[in-house]
């Protein structure tokens, strides 16, 4: 199948970073289906459609075939290979452990990195109270992806960043959002997250973030065998 990218409005592209943008704007566009597999992503129509030259597209599509959402082949072009349930059913088992390490490395957690953790949590309850799924989604990210900072291991975040786990775990939630499963039980378990990294109890925060991931993976499906 060749397409051109569909009508779906660009974000306004800063020159500053424009690579990275335009790189999680394609990944978001792929993972969420608007980017069917087999999509073509023509460097000029996207350059056109971001306003800008074609340098940092060919660029964000570089980085995108090394994550293995797109592949290119000479005289074909960029077509998009996509994400099926089973694989971003795979891609959290390697988060769950990525996660797990990071809360190992991280414990005893330093005071300052404490409070922004616990800011985060903050922000999940008064988001829940809100009754504002998105809010509560930037909030339980910034947390996880906070974890992975904690504990210093910079290829452990280089890990977590190359495969977009900001946005599959976007696309999860808001399935869960739209499901009307609720975030209720997940606030639970982040809440309870905090209290073990505070109390330095580094089994107990394995033994939740465990939990927290088997719920959020019934979200995807049943398991489809090899």
């Amino acid at each position: 199948m060749s397409v051109a990218p569909g009508p779906r409005a660009a974000p306004q592209v800063k020159r500053t970073c424009m690579r990275d943008r335009i790189r999680d704007e394609l990944v978001t566009r792929i993972l969420d289906g608007h980017y069917a597999p087999g999509t073509q992503l023509k460097e000029l129509a996207l350059a056109r459609e971001f306003n800008v030259s074609q340098a940092p597209i060919r660029e964000a599509l570089r980085e995108l075939e090394g994550s293995g959402l797109v592949t290119s082949e000479r005289y074909r072009g960029t077509r998009v290979r996509g994400a099926d349930a089973e694989e971003l059913r795979q891609s959290y088992d390697v988060r769950q452990t990525i996660e797990i390490r990071a809360v190992e490395l991280a414990i005893p957690v330093a005071a300052a990195t404490m409070t922004r953790l616990e800011a985060s949590l903050a922000a999940m309850h008064a988001a829940i109270a809100g009754e504002d799924a998105e809010g509560y989604i930037d909030a339980a990210l910034a947390l996880h992806r906070g974890l992975i900072e904690a504990s210093g291991n910079r290829v452990l975040l280089t890990v977590w960043d190359s495969l977009h786990y900001d946005i599959r775990g976007r696309i999860v939630l808001r399935r869960m959002a739209e499901q009307g499963s609720g975030f209720g039980t997940l606030l639970r378990l982040h809440t309870e997250l905090v209290a073990r990294l505070r109390a330095a109890d580094a089994a107990g925060a394995v033994r939740v973030l465990r939990e927290t991931f088997a719920r959020i993976v019934q979200v995807m499906g049943p398991h489809s065998p090899a």
